[in-house]
């Protein structure tokens, strides 16, 4: 066996008889300087702590550019929001402007006929009113 399988051997839990908890055993040091038994223990974990830094590191610089992506995405949907509201708005600009003038005509033709129906009637009353003011003048002069 292996130094490190005996390390790791004597760390696992020991089945306890029949009916009483699994418990860890403490872990004698074969060597008298603890330090040499453990080294390579140590040694591994720097190397899955180098490992995991430069796991965190691929996945903060994937997080990253993935946030700038979705930033770039954000922005052009901004943009042609932007510009489609501008079309929307400039179409209902259009269509109101057409909805006046089609008013605005019609009020015109309405004052257009009310003026004919006034010069009209105006026309009629005319010979009337022009008979007064003579019969009024005849009268005062004579």
């Amino acid at each position: 066996m292996t130094p490190l399988a005996e390390l790791l051997d004597r760390l696992r839990r020991r089945r306890q008889p029949p009916g009483r908890a699994a418990a860890a055993v403490g872990v004698p040091a074969v060597e008298p300087d603890v330090a040499a038994e453990l080294g390579p223990l140590f040694g591994r974990l720097d190397e899955i702590d180098a490992e995991a830094a430069t796991i965190v590191r691929a996945g903060r610089s994937q997080a990253e550019a993935i946030e700038h992506d979705g930033q770039q995405e954000a922005e052009r949907i901004v943009e042609r929001a932007t510009r489609e509201a501008l079309l929307e708005a400039d179409r209902q600009r259009r269509e109101r402007r057409q909805a006046a003038e089609l008013q605005a005509r019609a009020i015109l033709a309405d004052a257009s006929s009310e003026a004919a129906r006034l010069r009209e009637r105006a026309a009629q009353r005319t010979p009337t009113v022009v008979e007064d003011v003579l019969g009024l003048l005849v009268r005062g002069a004579g």
